[in-house]
């Protein structure tokens, strides 16, 4: 499915709704707008939500209702809370809920638009390191059980000797376990192995994900015509 960005403006004010939209529209923003936290909580495009920009203090559940909510969902897209009786403790609050950027009313357009800019590049970039992990699980799985106890090995540290010790296995069938393992996984070279082993446990909590998406993982390769059938020498 195409990802088309939205970027979501939550308030229940008409007329800041509408400005809003029109200045995220002056450079070409598509956006939806809502009333309450709830109704866009429940709108049928939430998968192409690439920012929210919510005020604070709403009927409902406001600005850090949506934030708790948010915390529920890994995926959800970044929130810019807006608000007329802004201060330095709510701000602090916000910030700490969860939120992007705290802008108070009136804000400059430019403001608005750097923050938003910002969130969407953030959203694009998370997406981007989605797919990329999906992929790596994806390669991880087609590991032979064998193949699977040599990647670990390899990205430990273990040369091909040890790997063969460990595992009761000649060098040369390691050898041929590695070759397999370096190819399914499509790793050109053993930094770009670890880089994908950082990545999966990343998925399984054992690192933060935040530190991985700043990590060199867009460097790894997704095509097919970037499989290596190499395998790094590691005697």
């Amino acid at each position: 499915m195409e990802y088309n960005p939205l970027v979501a403006i939550i308030d229940d004010d008409p007329a800041m709704r509408d400005l809003v939209r029109h200045v995220l529209g002056t450079v070409g923003h598509e956006t939806r707008r809502f009333p309450t936290v709830e109704e866009f909580l429940d709108n049928t495009e939430m998968e192409h939500m690439a920012c929210s920009i919510c005020d604070v203090r709403m009927p409902g559940l406001g600005g850090l209702g949506l934030l708790n909510r948010m915390a529920e969902d890994p995926h959800a897209p970044p929130v810019v809370l807006l608000t007329a009786h802004g201060d330095a403790q709510m701000a602090v609050q916000a910030l700490r809920a969860g939120a992007f950027e705290f802008l108070e009313k009136p804000f400059r357009d430019q403001d608005l638009l750097d923050q938003v800019q910002r969130a969407l590049e953030l959203d694009n970039l998370r997406r981007n390191r989605r797919v990329i992990l999906a992929t790596l699980q994806d390669r991880h799985k087609l590991l032979t059980p064998r193949e699977q106890e040599v990647f670990q090995l390899v990205v430990d540290g273990a040369t091909n000797r040890a790997i063969a010790k460990a595992m009761d296995l000649s060098q040369k069938t390691v050898e041929v376990h590695r070759a397999h393992m370096m190819s399914k996984m499509a790793a050109g070279s053993l930094p770009g192995l670890v880089r994908m082993a950082v990545a999966l446990e990343s998925v399984a909590g054992l690192h933060p994900l935040e530190t991985v998406l700043t990590s060199s993982l867009g460097n790894i390769g997704l095509q097919d015509g970037q499989m290596s059938k190499g395998a790094a020498a590691g005697h």
